[in-house]
């Protein structure tokens, strides 16, 4: 590793362990294969048995913004801008909410509006109320299948959740949520690979959920660095069996909150446990990784900050490639809420070619501005996104890269690369058949000597976020989608030399699906948990 600002800093070293251990290979998923344990799997929602229960409104509005326009919000948020109950509802539907049933036997599958792996749903929504229409001021939990807020804290903790962050505009915000990770839920499946996937997962659910703010009007901001002991124990969790990972706040300039005290108001309130069959196995490595990168003090947040500006002189890829020339974007022709609510993971592509412009939109809309705080000024993305391309109307096949910042799109290698496809997606058919593969790389080394081993998680979270982006553009063109996994060193061997100290962060295969499929629907009070879920 190069000599750093934080080398070793904030568990830079475990981060960078913990990535090279969960990496896959042709021997690794060879040699550890495992079993599911049906009988252990975890319930795939969190729900209090005790408390107070606010059911939230069916009837709330939708986002009627054109999805790509709803991906590259430009606007700013108009100060004093209210939020309703209805929008509140309708935000956390459309990035979280339950928008297909299937029936099994006797048991049912809820599937969500954004995507995550194995279905399994590990995110986990609070709501940090202070002006919203209809709703007191607290913090809240979001349930989305009996779609209902629990109340978990009763007074206005925006500016404790201001100081946790170091961000003034937190404090005048109507409303910031946390993103938690219930870590069993997914490495009941995935086992020690599941910590990338608390980003995977959860970035998509942001993605959705900064597009579906956008559509109405508002301006959204991601976090991670902020102390973790401190907005854990806001929301009421361990930091272990669940964890916080993110924080969104809608800004504007409004009334600000106090920085409350958290020892006042914390309801007595209880959770189902997170495992009802039997205990989680635990997995050291997540622990230790997650531990190693958290920021325990007020001084880490002001040094995490202090540094994130270093980011700006981050290397780019080699200046390679021919420039190949497509089309401008398309215009939106579907709003967002029937995009989200169509969008799937793709089971089975048809190899049909899809249109140049197509591409150029999903690359334009899927890696444009993205307000975070790991983002300094002048640095639009952490992804330096390269593709397969197999079969697109008027662009030759091959191996590119694609430079968010000049919108180019360059030819690397000439050819047809479906095997290759396949076999690095982890030999799996989707990869192989699909018209484009988006492999989302990143120059994990120099983010970790810049912020230390929260950098990892910051990565990580953005190549989830385009993830989520890549599945709603693809989408709003009548295309299909799929996330899919993939042998890491192989993936930046075949890119070679363009690929040179990147790591894979996330994989998109697009194409045209080889089947129809119903859109889903929305569904609130889905059921009463427990319910028997497979």
């Amino acid at each position: 590793m190069r000599q750093g600002f934080f080398e070793g800093r904030w568990g830079s070293d475990a981060a960078r362990k913990y990535h090279e251990e969960t990496k896959h290979s042709y021997a690794s998923v060879r040699s550890s294969l495992g079993f599911l344990d049906f009988r252990n799997k975890p319930y795939p929602f969190k729900y209090y048995v005790s408390g107070s229960k606010i059911q939230l409104p069916e009837n709330f509005e939708r986002p009627e913004k054109y999805a790509l326009e709803a991906l590259s919000c430009r606007k700013r948020m108009e100060p004093g801008t209210k939020i309703s109950i209805s929008t509140l509802a309708s935000i956390l539907y459309f990035s979280a909410g339950v928008s297909r049933v299937s029936k099994v036997g006797d048991s049912l599958i809820c599937f969500r509006v954004a995507p995550a792996t194995g279905a399994l749903y590990s995110t986990e929504l609070y709501p940090v109320v202070g002006r919203v229409e209809g709703l007191n001021a607290g913090v809240y939990h979001f349930d989305p299948a009996e779609f209902v807020l629990t109340k978990l804290r009763s007074r206005d903790y925006r500016g404790r959740l201001a100081a946790a962050i170091q961000e003034d505009a937190v404090a005048g915000s109507p409303l910031s949520v946390i993103f938690t990770a219930v870590g069993w839920r997914n490495a009941w499946k995935y086992r020690e690979r599941s910590y990338r996937h608390w980003f995977w997962d959860g970035g998509a659910v942001i993605a959705n959920f900064l597009a579906t703010s956008c559509s109405f009007g508002l301006d959204a901001t991601l976090y991670v660095g902020f102390e973790d002991g401190v907005v854990n124990e806001l929301v009421g969790v361990d930091g272990d069996e669940e964890a916080a990972f993110a924080v969104v706040s809608v800004e504007d300039v409004g009334a600000r909150g106090e920085a409350a005290n958290l020892e006042e108001a914390l309801m007595h309130i209880e959770a189902a446990p997170a495992h009802d069959r039997s205990k989680p196995v635990k997995y050291p490595i997540i622990l230790r990784t997650h531990a190693s990168t958290s920021l325990s003090t007020r001084e880490d947040v002001a040094a995490y900050r202090d540094t994130v500006a270093h980011l700006v002189s981050l290397r780019t890829p080699a200046d390679l490639g021919l420039t190949v020339q497509v089309p401008p974007p398309l215009a939106s022709t579907k709003k967002l809420w029937e995009v989200i609510l169509e969008r799937g993971s793709t089971r089975r592509f048809a190899r049909n070619d899809i249109g140049a412009a197509q591409l150029s939109s999903i690359l334009t809309f899927s890696f444009g501005p993205l307000k975070a705080d790991f983002l300094p000024q002048g640095l639009r993305t952490l992804i330096h996104p390269h593709l397969i391309i197999n079969a697109v109307e008027g662009v030759p096949s091959g191996a590119y890269r694609y430079i968010p910042n000049s919108g180019e799109l360059r030819l690397l290698k000439r050819g047809q690369f479906r095997e290759a496809a396949g076999y690095l997606c982890l030999e799996q058919s989707l990869g192989r058949d699909a018209a484009v593969v988006v492999f989302n790389l990143a120059d994990l080394d120099a983010v970790l000597d810049v912020l230390g081993g929260r950098g990892y998680r910051a990565v990580q979270l953005e190549g989830g976020v385009r993830l989520g982006n890549l599945y709603l553009a693809a989408y709003s063109l009548g295309l299909g989608a799929t996330g899919l996994t993939f042998y890491d060193d192989d993936v930046v061997e075949f890119f070679s030399p363009s690929s040179e100290g990147l790591e894979v962060l996330t994989v998109v295969a697009i194409g045209r699906p080889a089947y129809s499929s119903r859109p889903g629907s929305i569904r609130t009070k889905t059921l009463k948990h427990p319910a028997k879920l497979l």
